[in-house]
């Protein structure tokens, strides 16, 4: 990986990207090897790493981003096991951890195998070995310790040193209460001097407790002596001791040689899991960009789309959004006041085309093209060195003098104020000459300038462009935006007077410049305000548009509501026989349920399935006679004694036909609709002209799928017509068989998102109405919008108990099955 010079990574804040960068990595290994990386030479290489990283983020949105917890840098243990060296328990656990960690994350690949293919073939060398670290980690406690059970002798051993420790403690026990020993004791307790168990005795009582002295107090008033009689269980503990801790050594040692056995695949493994880390950090600091993956291009050029400063938007300040482009081998001239925003453009873009190099993605919206630099330099800030003898000037035209020494195509080149601190118009024609033979390098750059005869060069050669930032005139406050394609003006008397620069100097100021550069000056400051003017008019606009477009929305919405409102009104009149139906339907599956457990009694439970079936006919036949219809033919007004018991009738109101059950009293009338009766205004009913008394009422109007009312065909059968068939589906989440009718099923194709989540509250409604448990929403696959709207609207429906995809049998993804609450 090439290097960029240490000079134009300072400038640009670079190792502030990087800082956070390696926060973000799960692991030591991962950090160093971020804080170490460089830039990659090769594009096709870069490329790989955005695609990589891309990768990552969308795991990360799936919830499954890489689990990369738990793994150590054990790479030195490794080595020291190559040796033949043991390790000890806390380097045994590393190791081992390491190992379990490897083997998830190599897991967890192959699970996203296909959403992640380039992540997975950068895991192939992970390895599960498992018959490594497996018994190495039962064998440690949660203290980190071995346990009883990590060899067969291990066991036993401690059980045999703990007898002899608990019969040593009882015997110290006992001489310390002893007669003989008690008057001569500094202390009531015994003690431990060379891990060998010893009592306190007074100095002047030596002689009466025979025994080996193991040494004496600070003040040498008290000696620690071993009582004879408790010499030889000493010895015996000391040499369980050591039994115990040879055992340790030499499970220690096994373990130790497993691990040398599978260094090879462990330290194969460390390598990629250090890569992965890199690459799930790049993609956890692109989301807390609110990155894109960037287009990487050959051609060395800038097409930035909203591009903001990464430490801007790390350190969480404000930062305004930006296009940049320049064209291959052009010069970009960004001129403006000062405080304007010219230095972080320029850094943004010196960032943007680092980060490109290190196959990050970009702040910047998606579509962004940034062309592949094999080089970037950078100018920024005073070049004064005095160390050195330089001046700012000198220190500048040193710079230069490497530029046009060392840069061509594929440099970006970025300098802020070029050829300043020296004579303006000599800095001008200065900056304008190194310039042109930059261009002529083939160099691509952006330079900040103050200099007229740039800003009037970016007009006349088709090598450079303008770029201005904005500056508000009514709030005297710059507005960082940048404009592409128009020069700007410095401002410089108009800062003064904000920074509170006496009205008179500035005054004079002016005068002093003279008529001409003060009319070019206010023209420029004009343009600029006029240009920044425009675009709030028009911002201001787009704003009554969506406000105008969501009032008609909320309109529609009402309407649909109203109109919802009434047709639940309307349906009323059959609820009845809706509950008939469901009863038959559970007599149907409690049927069904009873043939399965019950194949002996296969003839008479099929009798009891059939007529339970003949039941369901007739009471969808009952429902669909008595649907509310629309859509009615003109009547006329009943004149007088006309309404009698038997006239046939239309009540517009509920939608439907129906006839007299009573005379008229008090200006309303009894009628009969359907299986409902009400009394309503003598002034609301119609004489139905086109039937005779005591006619039955045609078929009523069904309710269609898709929640808009319609007319059946006629029928020979007098427009009843035979019951609907029942289709029946599984996935209930009861465990039960789904009845899935017409009635049960809403069609939302090809409608739009705000119409479709109406006619699902409309169809909500009425299913609530009836007391139906399950409904069925088809919206089809297509781009998956649709779907997600719909299933959106549902997670916060209170209706709605649950819902889940189709089975393969109900259409699969592109039907949505919802379980209403009871």
């Amino acid at each position: 990986m090439s290097a960029i010079p240490a000079k134009t990574l300072d400038d640009l804040g670079w190792s502030g990207v990087v800082d956070h960068w390696a926060r973000r990595c799960a692991s030591a290994r991962g950090a160093a090897a971020v804080r170490a990386h460089g830039f990659f030479d090769d594009l096709d290489a870069a490329r790989e790493r955005v695609a990589e990283i891309a990768e990552a983020r969308d795991l990360a949105s799936r919830d499954a981003a890489l689990p990369l917890g738990g793994i150590e840098d054990c790479a030195a243990a490794i080595a020291r096991v190559r040796k033949a060296a043991a390790l000890d328990a806390p380097e045994l656990i590393a190791v081992a951890g390491t190992a379990k960690a490897l083997a998830r994350l190599r897991a967890h690949l192959r699970q996203h195998g296909e959403v992640a293919p380039r992540l997975l073939a950068r895991g192939a060398h992970l390895a599960d070995l498992g018959h490594v670290y497996h018994p190495i980690l039962d064998a440690f406690g949660p203290d980190g310790r071995l346990v009883d059970h990590a060899s067969d002798a291990l066991g036993p051993l401690r059980r045999a040193l703990a007898s002899i420790k608990a019969q040593l403690e009882r015997r110290m026990k006992s001489l310390v209460e002893d007669e003989r020993f008690a008057p001569y004791l500094q202390d009531t307790f015994y003690t431990q001097r060379d891990d060998r168990y010893v009592l306190p005795v007074r100095h002047d009582g030596k002689g009466f407790v025979k025994g080996i002295v193991h040494g004496t107090s600070g003040s040498g008033q008290t000696l620690f002596i071993e009582p004879e009689e408790i010499v030889d269980l000493n010895n015996k503990l000391k040499l369980a001791e050591c039994d115990v801790l040879d055992e340790e050594r030499r499970i220690l040692a096994r373990f130790s040689g497993w691990v040398a056995e599978e260094a090879d695949a462990l330290d194969a493994g460390l390598v990629d899991a250090e890569r992965l880390d890199v690459i799930a950090a790049a993609a956890r600091l692109a989301d807390d960009l609110v990155a894109a993956a960037p287009v990487l291009d050959a051609a060395p050029r800038l097409g930035l789309l909203h591009a903001r400063h990464p430490g801007m938007l790390l350190a969480e300040r404000r930062c305004v959004a930006n296009d940049i482009a320049v064209d291959a081998g052009q010069t970009l001239l960004v001129s403006g006041p000062n405080a304007g925003g010219k230095t972080v453009a320029l850094k943004t873009a010196g960032l943007c085309a680092l980060m490109a190099r290190a196959g990050l993605h970009l702040p910047a919206e998606s579509g962004t093209v940034i062309g592949w630099f094999v080089d970037v330099r950078a100018d920024i800030g005073d070049a004064q060195n005095l160390e050195a003898n330089l001046s700012t000037f000198t220190g500048h035209l040193v710079a230069l003098r490497t530029y046009l020494t060392e840069c061509g195509p594929g440099t970006l080149l970025l300098i802020d104020e070029i050829a300043v601190g020296t004579d303006p118009d000599q800095g001008a024609a200065l900056a304008q000459a190194v310039l042109e033979a930059l261009a002529a390098r083939g160099v691509t750059a952006i330079v900040t300038t103050h200099y007229e005869r740039l800003k009037a060069l970016g007009a006349g050669d088709e090598r450079f462009a303008n770029a201005s930032v904005g500056f508000d005139l009514e709030r005297l406050a710059p507005t960082y935006k940048l404009h592409l394609g128009v020069p700007g003006s410095s401002g410089a008397f108009t800062v003064a007077r904000t920074m509170g620069l006496g009205d008179e100097v500035v005054d004079r100021a002016a005068a002093l410049l003279g008529g001409g550069g003060i009319s070019v000056e206010l023209l420029l400051e004009r343009v600029a305000d006029q240009r920044r003017r425009l675009e709030e008019e028009r911002a201001m606009q787009l704003a009554e548009l969506e406000a105008l477009e969501a009032e008609r929305m909320a309109v529609r919405a009402d309407r649909e509501h109203q109109r919802a409102r009434a047709s639940k009104q309307a349906e009323g009149a059959y609820g009845e026989a809706v509950v008939s139906l469901r009863e038959a339907r559970r007599e149907v599956d409690q049927v069904r349920a009873e043939l399965r457990a019950k194949a002996a009694a296969e003839r008479a439970r099929a009798e009891d399935l059939q007529r339970a079936r003949r039941k369901i006919a007739t009471a969808s036949k009952t429902v669909h006679a008595n649907q509310p219809e629309h859509n009615l033919p003109p009547g006329r007004a009943p004149g007088d004694g006309e309404l009698v018991p038997g006239t046939p009738v239309i009540l517009p109101g509920l939608g439907g036909r129906g006839e007299v059950v009573a005379a008229p009293e008090r200006g309303r009338v009894a009628v009969r609709l359907g299986a409902m009766h009400t009394s309503v205004p003598v002034a609301e009913v119609l004489l139905d002209v086109h039937r005779k008394a005591s006619q039955p009422a045609p078929a009523r109007a069904e309710r269609r799928p898709d929640g808009r009312d319609g007319r059946r065909p006629d029928r020979r059968d007098g427009g009843r017509g035979p019951a609907p068939e029942v289709q029946l589906v599984d996935g209930a989440t009861d465990g039960r068989a789904v009845a899935r009718t017409l009635d049960t099923t809403l069609d939302v194709r090809g409608q739009r998102a705000d119409d479709a989540t109406g006619a699902l509250d409309r169809f909500l409604d009425e299913a609530m109405l009836l007391s139906r448990e399950t409904i069925f929403v088809i919206h089809g696959h297509g781009t998956g919008a649709l779907r997600a709207a719909v299933r959106a609207h549902l997670k916060g429906h209170a209706a709605v108990q649950s819902f889940r995809p189709g089975g393969a049998s109900e259409g699969g993804d592109g039907v949505t099955v919802v379980f209403l609450r009871s």
